[in-house]
């Protein structure tokens, strides 16, 4: 089963999400924030029961977002709470690291 250990769903995985994320950052754009966190998570979550033994590099960028966005109800949280989330999601997409991570 080399689809355990393929990188390649992995990476497409980011693709996508760095689309959404692109597309939800638009200006005007017709994405919420909740909407891209909840496709983003989707995604996440996909990726770790397709592909839980892909590689390191992107696996791990996968599994941050998966464990920043579980059990979150988007639809209950606050303009400003999914902007800081999907704020926080992005610095993960960028490569950036926080303190709390």
């Amino acid at each position: 089963m080399t689809r355990f250990r393929d990188p390649q769903t992995c990476r497409r995985a980011l693709r996508e999400i760095g689309e959404i994320a692109a597309v939800a950052g638009l200006e005007g754009g017709q994405m919420t924030d909740q909407e891209a966190l909840q496709s983003i998570a989707a995604i996440a979550e996909w990726v770790l029961d397709e592909a839980p033994g892909a590689r390191a590099d992107c696996g791990d960028v996968v599994r941050r977002l998966e464990r920043m966005t579980a059990g979150v109800d988007f639809e209950a949280l606050g303009d400003r709470e999914a902007q800081a989330l999907f704020g926080e999601v992005l610095g993960v997409l960028e490569g950036e690291t926080s303190a709390g991570a």
